[in-house]
C-alpha cells in the first residue's frame, strides 16, 4: 500500500518538533535569538511568565494547535517540557509509525 506524501504541517516527527520547538523557543530568547537545548530552564534563559505566555501563543501558530492549556503553559520549565507538551498536542502522528 503506497504512504500518502501529501501530509499536512501537523504530520512530523518527535525529532522535527523538538527541533521546531527549540527554534521557535530560541527566537523568543529575551536578550535575543539563541540555540537552545532540551534541558535548558525557561528561567535561566530569561523567560518569566508573560514570555512563557507569549511563547505559547507563538508554539500554537508554528503548530497550529488550537490553545496551549494556560495552565500547563504556566508549568513548563524546561525545553523539553515545552517538547513533550507539543507532542502531545499535535497528536499521535508525532510519533514514528510502523511502515
Amino acid at each position: 500500500m503506497a504512504q500518502n506524501t501529501e501530509i499536512g504541517e501537523n504530520t512530523t516527527s518527535s525529532a522535527d518538533i523538538g527541533a521546531r520547538v527549540r527554534d521557535v523557543v530560541g527566537s523568543l530568547v529575551p536578550g535575543g535569538r539563541r540555540e537552545v537545548e532540551t534541558g535548558d530552564q525557561l528561567t535561566d534563559l530569561g523567560f518569566d511568565s508573560l514570555g512563557t505566555l507569549e511563547l505559547a501563543m507563538a508554539l500554537e501558530t508554528e503548530f497550529d494547535l488550537a490553545e496551549v492549556p494556560e495552565g500547563q503553559a504556566v508549568e513548563m520549565a524546561t525545553v523539553g517540557d515545552i517538547e513533550r507538551l507539543v507532542s502531545s498536542l499535535v497528536g499521535p502522528t508525532a510519533a514514528p509509525g510502523p511502515e
